[in-house]
């Protein structure tokens, strides 16, 4: 039996109308021997049982079946399982690309100074237009994570492109459940110190921007809790660790999260802005869908007027 070199993991919670493309995506991934850890996070849609036919046809999955706790405790209970000397993330709605697996394997076996690796990311909207590409320099891959300022600061392009090593993981805390967002970006910051992180610039993985995401419906959780984990961070580099910070965070950011606003017209305004300056046609559908909710919404109004006469 081929030793397992790959641990893939992913939460899932209520997914079942992109479930199969993004299991796909990751059990088509060849060049590699690897596992795929799923974590059903109380789904109370057919997310389940997907799942559990899928488990039927692939004895490289593992699947984990709780009570909805959350992403951040969904992936520190499916690291636990983890047999591969490297963990890959991947988010459920989103795909990997051929090829990303065995690009970052190769990062690893060639540098053993490595312990974070990620890749660069597109991104998409619900309906399907391409918004934009995100990828890190090398220098930016070195030192954003390092940074000595809270607006220096810079992570991977997106959570589910990410591979790190389970020792260094292991050695640096994993996730902790106190982050109940950015859970990324504190794991990252932890990481840095204990070895390079190499950005490939190939886009290998594809997202989903969604309204109802953690990335847009909670960020302002996101942004509180970036300030906090570089607090950690500096604790940690001047006086050796963050204990102390970490018991107070977990009230505060369980209040913020639980009170974050729904953020649909956020949303349609952000996706209409970016295709406006490459696809006016495709924009107006989203001003319009604001002034829909917010008839006085000036900076639409000037959008979408543009998106005609711009």
């Amino acid at each position: 039996m081929n030793q397992i070199e790959i641990s893939v993991v992913m939460s899932v919670f209520n997914e079942q109308a992109s479930l199969d493309k993004t299991m796909q995506s990751i059990l088509d991934q060849e060049g590699v021997n690897l596992e795929l850890i799923v974590v059903n996070d109380g789904s109370v849609d057919n997310s389940r049982k997907i799942l559990e036919n899928y488990v039927e046809n692939d004895s490289r999955i593992t699947l984990i079946n709780q009570q909805n706790q959350g992403i951040t405790q969904a992936l520190v209970n499916g690291c636990k399982q983890a047999k591969g000397e490297l963990i890959a993330r991947q988010d459920a709605g989103d795909w990997s690309l051929p090829g990303r697996l065995k690009a970052q394997y190769d990062v690893f076996t060639a540098r053993s100074s490595v312990v974070l690796c990620s890749t660069g990311s597109r991104y998409f909207s619900e309906r399907g237009e391409q918004l934009f590409e995100a990828s890190l320099s090398a220098d930016e891959a070195s030192k954003g994570l390092k940074a000595n300022s809270l607006d220096c600061i810079k992570g991977p392009s997106h959570h589910g492109c990410t591979m790190f090593r389970r020792n260094a993981y292991e050695k640096c805390g994993g996730y902790r459940t106190a982050f109940i967002v950015a859970q990324d970006l504190d794991l990252w910051t932890r990481l840095a110190s204990l070895g390079d992180h190499i950005a490939l610039t190939d886009m290998y993985y594809e997202v989903v921007l969604r309204k109802n995401s953690i990335t847009t419906k909670q960020r302002k959780s996101q942004e509180i809790s970036r300030k906090h984990i570089f607090e950690c961070s500096q604790l940690r580099n001047n006086v050796g660790n963050d204990a102390e910070h970490i018991d107070k965070l977990a009230d505060k950011i369980s209040h913020l999260t639980s009170n974050d606003a729904d953020n649909t017209l956020e949303y349609n305004y952000f996706v209409g802005s970016i295709l406006l300056t490459q696809k006016a046609k495709q924009s107006r559908y989203y001003f319009v869908q604001v002034l829909q909710t917010k008839p006085w919404h000036l900076k639409s109004w000037a959008k979408l007027l543009a998106s005609y006469f711009g």
